[in-house]
């Protein structure tokens, strides 16, 4: 006969105290605040580091270009002696009357009291010279592929720069630099050996000039003797870097080309965003100092630049604590880069 023992089947139906679930509960809550609590401040951390990241990428691709320009800044594939045949009493032609130079700024002119800064180039795509034995109106290339009518070029070698406008294509193979037509237009024809020589020559349509490759024996109106260097012609243009708007609440660092003396203008290219700040100052000759733009510096004695920009953490897809410091501001940074003109007259 079976014993029944009532004692024995409460025990092993006995389950969880009140106390004891609230213990468990306690526990678990703990635990899960502390997870959240590592999650958010991992997520914090996170946030954090991408915007910090943003700003050093923008600051390594901002200052890496303008360096780019700035060391490039009156620079042209072949030498420094320019003469300028264009009409200087017109606006194209007072464009590249200080091209020597190779930059120029402003101060104070743009957002938060920006600078801005204008750079010479003539470093693009070069089309080689065929043919000038002649001070005729026309130069012979290998080609004409992206040149239009009224164009402003430059042709030049080791000795001589002449920065002209194109009157006509006459073919795939010839650029035409006729004078007394064109917007600013050409002074003359005939080329010459350096800007005295070639004011002192404007009239003269059929005047005896330079021959970027005369011949043997040298047609009597060419007044150099062959170089024996490869002649080239390319498109100078200036780029002009500056703070503006982005239309996102922001301002950005811009970089504009303009060519044809300033009668050309492509869309400015917004190069990095959340540059609140950029600050310029030249070094001139040999001084020690750096001084501002409203100093009234003679800019064809300048030979390094100094540039300063200040980036801010843009949100985008991030939280508003994402870009911001401990002490709730937005996060920042600025950066410093000294930067020498390879191109500058007095540094050859």
């Amino acid at each position: 006969m079976t014993t029944y023992s009532p004692a024995t089947t409460k025990a092993a139906q006995r389950g969880f105290t009140l106390i004891e679930l609230m213990v468990a509960l306690m526990l678990g809550l703990l635990v899960v605040a502390a997870a959240g609590s590592l999650f958010l401040s991992n997520r914090r951390v996170y946030g954090t580091t991408s915007s910090i990241n943003r700003i050093q990428e923008n600051q390594r691709i901002a200052f890496e270009m303008l360096a780019r320009d700035i060391r490039e800044a009156g620079g042209n594939p072949c030498t420094r002696n320019i003469v300028n045949m264009l009409d200087t009493s017109k606006s194209g032609g007072n464009y590249f009357t200080g091209w020597a130079n190779g930059l120029s700024g402003n101060e104070g002119a743009g957002p938060n009291s920006s600078d801005d800064i204008t750079l010479s180039l003539a470093n693009g795509a070069s089309i080689d010279v065929t043919k000038n034995e002649t001070p005729s109106a026309n130069i012979e290339v290998s080609n004409t592929t992206g040149l239009a009518v009224n164009d402003i070029l430059m042709v030049c070698n080791a000795e001589v720069a002449a920065i002209f406008q194109a009157t006509g294509l006459p073919s795939g193979t010839s650029i035409q630099h006729n004078s007394g037509e064109g917007d600013p237009g050409n002074l003359m024809k005939p080329f010459q050996i350096d800007q005295k020589t070639y004011d002192a020559s404007v009239g003269g349509t059929n005047a005896p000039g330079y021959c970027f490759l005369p011949e043997t024996p040298k047609n009597s109106n060419c007044l150099n003797d062959p170089s024996n260097s490869p002649t080239q012609v390319v498109k100078p243009f200036a780029v002009k870097w500056y703070l503006a708007a982005n239309g996102r609440n922001g301002t950005s660092l811009y970089r504009q080309v303009v060519t044809n003396g300033g009668a050309t203008s492509e869309t400015p290219a917004e190069i990095a965003e959340g540059v609140t700040g950029m600050q310029i100052t030249y070094k001139v000759g040999t001084s020690s100092n750096y001084v501002d733009a409203a100093a009234g510096l003679a800019w064809r004695d300048v030979t390094a630049v100094h540039a300063q920009l200040t980036f801010q953490a843009v949100r985008g897809a991030l939280t508003k604590g994402d870009v911001e410091g401990t002490d709730k501001a937005v996060l920042t940074r600025s950066l410093d880069d000294y930067i020498l003109l390879r191109n500058h007259q007095e540094i050859q």
